[in-house]
């Protein structure tokens, strides 16, 4: 990995990434509601500018951090149906950007791999939909959550398939980082429609932007190896 085709500007905003989501952590350990949404946002414009700085040939990476942003602003009124909604759609294209990238790194693969990939999201709502329902109630927004999972765990299997073909150097990183991305949701999900428990938005917030900043991380480092 060469570190210096990183431009300096790009570690300071990695820094700020880092910075924001440290402050921001803080506030939802300490449950300040006040400051934890006015921190939320910065998080991830920090990682999206650093991106955009450090690989502007690859839109797909900075706009599905910036969709995921997005998504971030949406879901500081989680508990209201339409911003939740709004977040879901925001954070759906986050992971089919992120995933079309893991197909572009893995280059020309056979077609069984992509029919494979369209039967699976096709199939995965509708094997999963009771499971849903079980946890969100509401007949419409338990289908559309089932349908986003799907695409959250596609994430994490492109990632893998990424890793096994040459990249696992620094696409293991973002796998990771897809890994802790379906974490982080499984744990909204639950504290959202089934139980809430103490400081929920520290433990929601800690695999989320440690997933975002590896996933990104990671298509640095494997695009500019």
């Amino acid at each position: 990995m060469n570190f210096q085709a990183i431009p300096v500007v790009a570690y300071i905003f990695f820094g700020l990434f880092l910075l924001f989501s440290i402050i921001h952590l803080v506030f939802c350990y300490l449950e300040n509601e006040k400051w934890r949404k006015l921190t939320k946002c910065f998080t991830t414009l920090a990682l999206g500018i650093a991106a955009v700085i450090t690989i502007p040939q690859s839109p797909l990476v900075y706009l599905g951090v910036f969709f995921g942003m997005l998504g971030d602003f949406c879901l500081l009124k989680k508990h209201k149906v339409w911003p939740f909604v709004g977040g879901m759609v925001s954070f759906l294209i986050n992971h089919i950007l992120y995933i079309v990238m893991f197909m572009m790194l893995c280059g020309p693969l056979h077609y069984g791999f992509y029919v494979a990939t369209g039967l699976y999201v096709v199939l995965f709502p509708l094997l999963f939909y009771q499971v849903g329902r079980k946890i969100i109630h509401q007949r419409h927004l338990a289908f559309g959550g089932t349908f986003y999972f799907a695409f959250l765990v596609l994430d994490f299997i492109w990632a893998v398939i990424a890793c096994a073909q040459g990249n696992v150097d620094f696409c293991l990183l973002a796998a990771f980082g897809a890994a802790c991305f379906i974490i982080s949701d499984i744990f909204l999900a639950y504290t959202l429609f089934k139980k809430n428990i103490k400081r929920r938005d520290f433990y929601i917030m800690a695999t989320y932007l440690l997933a975002q900043g590896l996933i990104v991380v990671g298509f640095v480092f494997t695009i500019l190896k």
